[in-house]
């Protein structure tokens, strides 16, 4: 579910406990409060559709190698009562979101929830005959419904194929989703007007201004993968999130747990899951150098809780080894497992 508007400060706050990538910087593109609200909205909306399809292609195609999977429908889901004021009834109107039901955001192509018939601006109202809690709508700005009508969707998907009952335009009707094996690390999108990424051991978090660098969708799994390649790699675990190892993890055979060169570890695995999800490795080295142009913290190192991060040259530097071994082993037929 999109973090709608997360304070810059408290970003930054939770990247000292979380270990977050990347440096705050000027904002690069992303809504801002100066646009008209139904402006904002829609620019919202298709940064977290395009952040949805490739975190959901990073997280299907490489659920052999991370240490927790999950039955997953593919989906983002939203819901009213995530929104200010401002914004609420325009999303309201958009979307037919009502309290604390869960509105489809985003439903990847291919993805159990599209497979299914989901759409943005499908509403669930139940699952299995159970019918989800609306909540108070004019409640203040609150996740704590949507998550917990979220957790209950979650539990019934971890058994199987559900049944939904969905509203679209005003008229309902019955699906069954039928989830599939995937990462157990859903993505959220921050609107902070900061250039960072992070991950918690439970959700993989991009800043606004992060995507909005990324040109492609290339460039924008490799900011996701590096992010995701902390959690195959076990640097921040969480006990609380628990489902089936994927079969081919134990063949990695890089470090695992947390140690101080765990963002360069990110990086070399974060480019084999951005090449074993079918997008170009390569496009890392120019987001990189842009990133590197725009943000004066890029220049230089930082130590942070996740250990040493380098600059974004020597990240590039780093890098050219890595895309030589994945060309290598593409040539020969050999795994993408490092």
């Amino acid at each position: 579910m999109p973090a709608r508007l997360v304070a810059a400060a408290g970003a930054l706050a939770l990247a000292l406990t979380a270990g977050g990538c990347s440096h705050p910087a000027p904002d690069a593109g992303a809504a801002t409060l100066q646009d008209a609200p139904a402006v904002r909205l829609e620019r919202l909306t298709q940064q977290d559709v395009r952040v949805a399809n490739v975190a959901w292609t990073l997280a299907l195609a490489n659920a052999d190698l991370c240490p927790v999977n999950r039955p997953r429908a593919g989906w983002t889901l939203q819901s009213a009562s995530q929104y200010g004021p401002e914004l609420r009834p325009l999303a309201e109107a958009r979307y037919g979101l009502a309290g604390d039901l869960p509105g489809v955001l985003a439903a990847p192509p291919g993805s159990p929830a599209a497979m299914a018939g989901l759409a943005p601006g499908d509403l669930i109202l139940s699952v299995n005959g159970q019918a989800l809690r609306q909540g108070d709508s004019t409640a203040s700005e609150s996740y704590d419904g949507l998550q917990a009508n979220s957790a209950v969707l979650d539990a019934a998907l971890a058994l199987g194929p559900v049944g939904l009952t969905v509203r679209r335009e005003g008229r309902e009707r019955e699906i069954t989703v039928r989830p599939v094996s995937a990462c157990a690390y859903p993505t959220q999108v921050e609107v902070t007007g900061t250039f960072r990424s992070r991950t918690d051991g439970r959700h993989v978090f991009i800043s606004d201004g992060m995507a909005n660098l990324a040109q492609n969708d290339d460039e924008l799994a490799f900011v996701l993968a590096h992010e995701l390649a902390h959690a195959v790699l076990e640097h921040r675990s969480q006990p609380d999130v628990t489902g089936l190892r994927g079969g081919l993890n134990w063949a990695i055979s890089m470090r695992r747990g947390l140690s101080l060169s765990s963002e360069a570890d990110a990086d070399r695995m974060g480019l084999f899951l951005v090449a074993r999800a079918g997008f170009d490795p390569y496009r890392a080295v120019e987001f990189l150098g842009r990133w590197e142009a725009v943000d004066e913290g890029a220049r230089g190192p930082q130590i942070n809780t996740g250990g040493i991060y380098d600059s974004a040259a020597g990240r590039r530097r780093a890098l050219r080894p890595v895309l030589e071994d994945i060309a290598a082993r593409k040539a020969a037929g050999r795994a993408l497992i490092p």
